[in-house]
Order: C-alpha cells, then structure tokens, then sequence
C-alpha cells in the first residue's frame, strides 16, 4: 500500500548494536536477580554462556567476508559505546565479550587497511600519460580517510593514525613516482599532482574530517603549486628569468665594476622590446593554459594570479637591473612597460574571474 513506510536494509552494524544492547540489557537483570534471590551469581556463565558464544560466532562468521574498512570500525566505535555502557555495571562475563570483539574487529580492520596498501603499492598505470585531472584512487582514498575519520573513535585513535600514515606514503608514491612522472614535463607533473592534492585536501576539509593527513597534503600542495607558478612562466619568460637570476649578482651594490661590465646589455634591450611586443598575447595564453590545466575552476583562478603575481615580481627585477646598468635612463626607454600597466591588467582578470 502507498501509505506503508519502505523498508530500509539494516546493516550489520545496526543490528550488532541492537543486539548487544539487548544482551547487556538482560544480561545485567539477570545477574542482579541471581545475586538477590540465590546470593550470588555463580550460575550466570551457564546462563549466558552460550548466547556469547552465538553472538562471537555469528560476528566471527560476517568479519571473515567482510572488506569494508568503514562498517569494521563502526564496530569498534559501537564495542566502545558498549563497554563504557557496561563499565557500571558487574557483569564480568560481558567485560570478557567486549574485550574480545574489540581484539577481533580490529584485526579485521587491520587487515583489510593493509589490502588496501598492497593494492595502491602495487597498481601499476598503464603506459600512456594520463589526464591531469585528479586521479580515481585519490578520489577513493579522500573518501576513505574522510569516512574513518569522521567516526573519531578515540579508543584506536593512535593505531589508526599509523595506519593511515602508511597509506598516504603508498598514495603520495604512486602520484608523485608512477602517475606524474608519465607526463614529460614538470609543468605538467606539477599540474597533475596539484589536482590530486587539492582534491584530497578539499575532501577532507568539506566531511570536517582533518587530521594528519589535511596538513601533509597541504605542505605538498603548496610545494607543487610553486614548481608549477615557475614552470609556467619559463615556458613563455624563461629567457629574461634566466637573464634576471644571472645578471643580479653581477649588479648588486658593492659588486666590482668587472662583474657589471659583464652584463649583457644587448640582450637586455632585446628582452625589453620582446617583453613590451608580447605581454598581453602573453598573459592571455598564461590564462588559457593555466584553466585549461586544473578541473576546479577557483583552483585554476587561484594559481592564475600566483603565476601573474610572480610575472609582476620577475618583471620588476627586471626593471631594476635595467636602471643600474643605465643610471642615466637606456636608450631603449619608450620599449620599457610601466609596471601600473602591468598590474592594471593582472587586476583585470582578478575582476573579471
């Protein structure tokens, strides 16, 4: 009938719970009746003896099919709230009980956590360069950590945190060794990883699950997002990059007249005029590549202005070196973009994205 509710599948731990409440429920009234009437409670074990030995066969018999890492530590959490539940209560034979499950539930979880570390460490991708969008097994792995840790089972709170140390190692190797380094420029290696890693971090922090893992993957995030800012920039400024890092110690205050009269100033004029010929079609192609790289739009945004911030940052350099080699101003000055231009347009795609 329409009106009758549907009826939802009970998991396991569902039904575990009930099922030990129950049982602590009437294990606890029939150990207080048998110390009231008889004087004590030497008949409980006979009592009870067999429903624990059911209910350790029964878990025992869904434990040795099960590989689900989360449903396992939801047991743990449920034994926990059991225990502390019983801990009022002198019912010895169920101190035994939970103390056993919680030893055979976590050599569950320990087993099928160490599965899935054999698997990440030995998945091997196929030969040809994947896409820099993030990863399946990133995506699994964040969904799996943020599960567990949204459980915050404090019982197993330090084992589980060496558990979860190994695995992100086995998952940081197969980005960083095996999938980025398919791709045959660091540029994008840097990309693909910065995807990944944000996706971890993003995960994590949306289920309000962060732990260990949040800030490691943060510290390489924004590792991996400076390799990609310079890499992105050689490819169309490489030349006056190369230019500024070589022509700065030779130009610093108190530096002998040799070391300046080093300086190639042909090549300066050169890189002026190119740099005044080519930086809008430039900035517009760094756009065009840098969200075309990354899947998450405000992602993609965020890095754009890294990489023009740090353009600004190289250009000034630039201009600088260009006023120490000419004090008296270059002959090339109408070639010299005025940094209030430069920045006029950065902020331009800062309001327009």
């Amino acid at each position: 009938p329409a009106g009758e509710k549907e009826e939802k599948p009970l998991h396991y731990e569902a039904i575990f719970r009930s099922a030990c409440t129950l049982l602590l429920d009437v294990a606890s009234s029939e150990h207080s009746f048998l110390t009231s009437f008889f004087g004590d409670a030497d008949s409980f074990d006979h009592v009870f003896g067999k429903s624990i030995f059911f209910a350790m066969e029964n878990l025992e018999q869904h434990l040795v099919t099960s590989w689900d890492a989360v449903g396992c530590l939801l047991l743990v959490h449920v034994n926990t709230a059991q225990r502390d539940a019983m801990a009022a209560r002198p019912v010895p034979l169920l101190a035994n009980f939970f103390a056993r499950v919680q030893v055979l539930v976590w050599s569950r979880f320990k087993a099928i956590m160490e599965a899935h570390v054999q698997s990440v460490s030995a998945f091997m991708p196929s030969g040809k360069a994947p896409e820099t969008a993030p990863h399946y097994v990133a995506r699994r792995y964040a969904e799996l950590v943020a599960s567990l840790r949204s459980l915050k089972v404090a019982s197993v709170e330090p084992m589980l945190g060496s558990i979860l140390r190994v695995l992100w190692t086995e998952v940081e190797k197969l980005l960083s060794e095996r999938l980025a380094r398919q791709h045959p420029t660091l540029k994008h290696q840097a990309a693909l990883l910065i995807n990944n890693y944000d996706l971890v971090v993003h995960t994590l922090a949306e289920r309000g699950a962060r732990g260990e893992e949040s800030t490691h993957f943060e510290q390489l995030l924004d590792q991996v997002k400076t390799v990609f800012v310079e890499e992105q920039l050689l490819a169309d400024n490489g030349k006056m990059i190369s230019f500024v890092k070589q022509a700065e110690p030779l130009l610093v205050p108190g530096a002998p007249p040799e070391d300046a009269a080093k300086v190639d100033k042909g090549a300066m004029e050169h890189l002026t005029r190119e740099f005044y010929d080519k930086w809008k079609a430039g900035i517009e192609a760094i756009h065009r590549d840098v969200v075309q790289s990354f899947s998450n739009f405000k992602l993609g945004m965020d890095i754009l202005k890294q990489v023009l911030t740090q353009l600004l940052l190289y250009y000034t350099r630039f201009l600088d070196l260009v006023k120490q080699a000419f004090p008296h101003g270059p002959p090339f000055a109408q070639y010299i973009l005025s940094i209030p231009t430069l920045m006029n347009e950065i902020k331009h795609f800062s309001r327009n994205f």
